[in-house]
């Protein structure tokens, strides 16, 4: 049996696994040119009830079925309905489980009936997955159709997965990746891609595109994703999510399949992503006081930090004063590509917002970023990409046309032992490098202070059309140096502020290869996220300093701020 009919197959099973009151027509489908943005579109077909449950938060969700306002059945129920709905305007999904989840949801019901009490914190609370994610009965085929086919069990999946069913939560879908998981963009041959539902002529990012699409369209309250080079951040900028990049051992990230096994350093972490940031603190809080480390040995026993969290908040600036005590860095661009004006824009809103506060912004001109991430990649790439090639030829489909010069090139040798050793040995040489850069911030800050978290792009442009992204530096650098970041929200591309800069002075081939892919009629409506690093193991000071930011773009009244 070939590729295609293969592929054909599973996408056919994925569209008939959802029931056929919520299949929608080709007449319900509105194209791009008449619709763009379809974030407020799906709503037509839902329910009142089904609304007020997949608009709320997750604390809101997790209070209401505690109380019995809402029951189990009846959240999962709305949220199936809604990813099924997001699925077929976005391309989101990969897997479904919509019978077993309500089995499970009602379950959950009874247990509360019965004994009075939740099982867990997470109790009833729908949750989303990356394809990566082992899932008992579930595929991981992460786009290759030759991984099609093997339905993973109980003893595949990991700690982070038993956890979270252990606390109560319900899984139902699992979530687009592109082909390799290795993209900044999301395409494969069985799914296809999965587009940007803000702006459906551009990319929902990758790798963790599919799970940044259906949380945009609220087909899920929170979700699960995976970062190597940007993965979790990519997509939550693309749709106006929060996203944590945690440092590698802080959270459970067994059971996942890869196309890099083995790898001994710069390896991927995981994180959740959501369209709230409290629900990130709630859910991160949720896993490290389930004590991962007792059952996932790359975990360090590093419990819940509350004291940290506060501390950060105790810093920040109260409502409607002026006595923000933090101490922002901020770069504007690596001096390798410059931001596209919509970037450029959402960064001129947090400074000026920020510095309403009373907060204290740095200059930030670190170590060069942009070569040194060329060298996460040759890492990454030290194996020529075996896996990755093993997988496209089993089944004989073609690479992807982002992947085509690489996988042409067959002359490529894996890196030998010294070699790889070498590079190594730079990582740590530059990481080091960084650090003592940082250290030394206090020099440059009024309050002689280090600077507490570092402000700047996730990407060079708010979203992409497929096949453009080609940048990876701003996010890139946060797996290279094993830092903490989260993504966040800002503002939207917007035709009447973010103009074209035709004479634009570029820095050099690649910065203008990529000022050029900007078209502002294109780009408009399109989400624009930053993102704030911390240094390693800091994920409590990293949201609690991105709550200080969102409260104060909350209070800023300049929003809409000109590109420079």
């Amino acid at each position: 049996m070939g590729w295609e009919t293969v592929a054909k197959a599973k996408k056919a099973s994925l569209f008939n696994l959802i029931p056929k009151q919520w299949q929608l027509n080709r007449k319900e489908i509105p194209s791009t040119a008449n619709l763009r943005d379809v974030t407020e579109y799906i709503c037509r077909f839902l329910h009142p009830r089904e609304l007020e449950i997949t608009n709320s938060s997750v604390g809101k969700i997790l209070e209401n079925i505690r109380t019995s306002e809402w029951s189990s059945l009846d959240v999962t129920r709305a949220f199936c309905h809604r990813a099924a709905l997001a699925h077929q305007l976005t391309n989101c999904l990969s897997e479904i489980c919509f019978v077993a989840a309500e089995e499970r949801a009602k379950w959950l019901d009874d247990y509360l009936l019965a004994n009075g009490r939740t099982i867990g914190p997470l109790h009833g609370l729908p949750i989303s997955f990356k394809d990566r994610f082992n899932i008992e009965g579930l595929e991981s085929a992460c786009g290759y159709a030759s991984w099609l086919g093997e339905k993973k069990n109980l003893e595949s999946e990991g700690v982070l997965v038993r956890s979270l069913r252990n606390m109560g939560a319900v899984f139902f879908v699992k979530t687009n990746v592109p082909m390799s998981m290795l993209m900044g963009e999301t395409n494969n041959n069985i799914i296809g891609s999965t587009i940007n539902p803000y702006n459906r002529n551009l990319s929902a990012g990758g790798a963790s595109g599919g799970e940044g699409a259906l949380l945009a369209m609220r087909g899920s309250p929170i979700g699960w994703g995976s970062d190597i080079a940007g993965s979790i951040r990519i997509p939550c900028s693309f749709n106006n999510l929060y996203g944590l990049r945690s440092s590698y051992g802080r959270l459970p990230a067994g059971g996942l399949v890869t196309s890099l096994p083995g790898l001994p350093v710069a390896s991927s972490v995981v994180g959740a992503m959501s369209r709230e940031l409290p629900s990130l603190i709630t859910i991160t809080k949720a896993v490290l006081e389930y004590l991962p480390w007792n059952n996932d040995i790359e975990v360090i026993e590093m419990p819940w930090k509350e004291k940290v969290l506060q501390s950060t908040r105790n810093r920040t600036c109260r409502r409607g004063e002026r006595n923000g005590k933090l101490v922002f860095g901020m770069m504007g661009c690596d001096k390798t590509v410059t931001p596209h004006p919509p970037v450029q824009r959402a960064l001129n809103i947090v400074k000026a917002a920020l510095l309403e506060r009373g907060y204290e912004i740095v200059e930030w001109e670190p170590p060069s970023h942009g070569p040194i991430v060329d060298l996460l990649f040759e890492i990454l790439g030290s194996t020529a990409g075996q896996e990755i090639r093993r997988a496209i030829d089993a089944s004989g489909e073609p690479p992807m046309d982002q992947m085509r010069s690489w996988y042409d090139n067959t002359e490529t040798e894996p890196s030998s032992t010294a070699d790889f050793w070498n590079l190594c040995q730079r990582r740590q040489q530059y990481r080091e490098a960084y650090h003592a850069y940082w250290m030394s911030s206090r020099e440059r800050s009024a309050q002689k202070q280090v600077v507490d978290g570092i402000i700047m792009p996730v990407a060079p442009s708010a979203a992409v059309e497929e096949g453009s992204f080609t940048y990876y530096a701003y996010s890139g650098i946060v797996n290279f140096l094993d830092y903490t970041a989260v993504s966040f929200p800002v503002t939207f591309a917007d035709r009447d502020l973010d103009l074209e800069v035709p004479d634009h002075k570029a820095l050099n081939h690649l910065d203008d290869s990529v000022w050029r892919t900007y078209r502002k009629d294109l780009f408009d409506g399109a989400p624009v996220g930053l993102q704030i690093m911390g240094r390693r193991f800091q994920e409590e000071k990293v949201l609690g300093l991105t709550e200080a930011v969102v409260h104060a773009l909350e209070d800023f009244h300049g929003k809409n701020v000109a590109s420079p």
